[in-house]
Formats: structure tokens, sequence, C-alpha cells
């Protein structure tokens, strides 16, 4: 597959939203997910190529990406404040 293809960036895109399922260190990920499947989603749409399986693929890879950055960031949150309240400092 050729760089250009719309088809690579879905398959990067996908492989970001993948790794960012890795607890806490996935929020490395998460940027990547949304950022690359923006940029397929772009490609796709200025493509001429009919490519709506790459285009699911970069859409689920944003949603993915920006889901899971939440969940990462609540994450890294909570463990910010887990000193705090076991010592009972609200």
């Amino acid at each position: 597959m050729s760089p250009n293809r719309p088809g690579s960036m879905a398959a990067t895109a996908r492989a970001f939203a993948t790794y960012s399922l890795v607890p806490y260190l996935g929020i490395l990920f998460c940027p990547g997910a949304v950022l690359v499947g923006a940029i397929g989603l772009l490609q796709s749409y200025r493509s001429t190529v009919s490519g709506n399986s790459n285009r699911t693929v970069c859409y689920v890879s944003v949603i993915v990406g920006l889901l899971v950055l939440f969940v990462q960031l609540f994450l890294w949150w909570i463990l910010y404040k887990v000193p705090d309240w076991s010592k009972g400092i609200s």
C-alpha cells in the first residue's frame, strides 16, 4: 500500500487507537489517534477512490482516541489525588 493512500492513514490511526488502550501509558497515543484519524478523514474526503471502510476506521479511531483520552486523564487525576485522599485532605 502506498503511503499516500487513505488506507495507510486508516491503519496508522487504528494502531494509535489500539495502543491508546494501555492504562496510563496510553495517554501518549491518544493524541496520535485523534490527529492521524482526522488527517485520514480529510484524505478520504479528498480522494476520488471510494473508501468508506477507511473513512469508518478513521471515524472510530478519532472517537476512541477522544474517549480514551478522557478516561486516561481521569485515571491520572485519581493517581494525583490519592495521596491527598489518604491523608484526609479533600
